[in-house]
């Protein structure tokens, strides 16, 4: 019952607001020209309409936008929500899809770098590893492919290893090359470690020479003291009477020169005289052959200083 009881005032207001709607709803009928009261009353009840109109549209269209929220919630089917719900899961809901989208966007990425691995390998790997995946594959052509890929492998890091060494020799031989220019003085030090070693092996030569000379002079007097001359001459010495004795030493010394014709020429005194001479001449080219490499390099290293 208090609600149906108003004061005075309103109550009157509301009656003059009445009549004076009721008046000018009359006046409108019978085109009777309103009051200016009654006509700003009439604007302003306009106006409120088309305002609370505007107030629903916009309230309806919030409303409509909360729902297709509310839709597109998963697990939202016949459930409650307020606004500040459906926009906080809304919320919730969007920065999952964001995780969710870095994870696919990273899983992209690894595969096509997986791709990229897999296209880049050997066709043999790749049929390889497509028939392992569809298991028809065989053990032994597994394991003999990967030996031949392997092999393969081998041989191109031996190549690769190769043409490394020999760019390493041609920078070190240039490097060589522009420390003799740079540095002259260990040109003259080379120069002189050469010379010193050519003196060297001809004083080695002639040792070795003057050695072979003074085993050979041993050898051939060995060899005379046991010859028949020697004898013959001792037979001499000591057979000094009689003409027998002279007749016997003539008999014996022709025998012993028809012995020496019939002799072989290859005895040992001419084998082991032709023994040392090879052996000179051997030294002698060696001795030979050794200067010429000396001089050889002598001029290859001036060469390099050059260029």
């Amino acid at each position: 019952m208090e609600y149906f009881m108003m004061p005075t005032e309103k109550a009157l207001q509301q009656f003059k607001k009445s009549e004076k709607d009721v008046i000018g709803g009359l006046c409108s009928l019978a085109n009777i020209p309103l009051s200016p009261e009654t006509a700003q009353d009439q604007e302003r009840r306009i106006r409120r309409e088309i305002a609370n109109s505007n107030e629903r549209r916009r309230m309806q269209s919030i409303n409509a936008g909360f729902q297709s929220l509310k839709t597109l919630l998963p697990h939202t089917d016949g459930e409650k929500l307020s606004k500040a719900a459906i926009l906080q899961q809304t919320s919730d809901y969007i920065f999952a899809l964001e995780q969710e989208k870095t994870q696919l966007l990273q899983q992209n990425n690894q595969l096509k770098r997986f791709i990229q691995e897999f296209s880049g390998s050997s066709p043999k790997r790749r049929r390889g590893a497509e028939e392992k995946d569809e298991g028809i594959g065989s053990p032994d052509i597994l394991e003999e492919e990967k030996a031949e890929e392997l092999r393969r492998e081998m041989l191109e890091l031996r190549q690769q290893l190769d043409k490394e060494r020999s760019a390493r020799m041609i920078l070190e031989e240039q490097v060589r090359s522009l420390d003799m220019v740079l540095h002259p003085e260990r040109l003259k030090v080379i120069t002189q470690q050469v010379q010193e070693e050519q003196a060297h092996i001809q004083t080695q030569t002639l040792l070795r020479l003057q050695q072979l000379h003074a085993e050979t002079s041993a050898e051939r007097d060995r060899h005379a003291a046991h010859s028949p001359q020697v004898q013959r001459h001792r037979l001499q010495v000591e057979d000094t009477d009689g003409s027998q004795v002279r007749h016997r030493r003539r008999a014996r010394d022709t025998q012993s020169t028809d012995g020496e014709t019939h002799k072989p020429f290859l005895n040992g005194r001419n084998v082991n005289v032709l023994f040392s001479f090879l052996l000179v001449l051997f030294l002698l080219i060696f001795h030979l052959l050794s200067l010429l490499i000396s001089q050889t390099l002598l001029i290859l290293t001036i060469s390099l200083l050059l260029l």
